[in-house]
């Protein structure tokens, strides 16, 4: 309910009537008002928090992730440079006493296909 107004000239700002106080309920709306500006306040501050935290998370993966990357890259060109035939050869030979294959020491036995005794 609105409190009366003063009747007066066309010129005169009209006003509340000498002695009517504001209500209560202009009071709680004010009161209602400033409190969401502070609740909305507080969720966009919440919100940019959030967002500027999984920024930094993604950062720090992205990071780790091309740091993964260059390692396998050293760990793939360092097992092609294990598998050359030169130093599997030079390993046999050293470490494990082998000697390289004579073709002409090799004899080839054939089995006749057929019966067998």
């Amino acid at each position: 309910m609105q409190a009366p107004l003063r009747k007066g000239n066309k010129e005169e700002t009209l006003g509340r009537a000498k002695g009517v106080t504001r209500t209560g309920r202009s009071l709680l709306f004010g009161l209602l008002l400033l409190g969401l500006a502070a609740v909305s306040s507080l969720v966009y501050t919440w919100q940019r928090q959030v967002v500027e935290s999984m920024l930094t998370s993604n950062l720090n993966l992205e990071k780790r992730l091309e740091a993964i990357k260059k390692e396998t890259e050293v760990l793939e060109c360092e097992v092609v440079a294990l598998e050359t035939l030169d130093r599997i050869e030079s390993l046999a030979q050293g470490k494990l006493h082998m000697v390289p294959l004579c073709w002409d020491d090799v004899v080839i036995i054939e089995q006749v296909k057929g019966k067998a005794e």
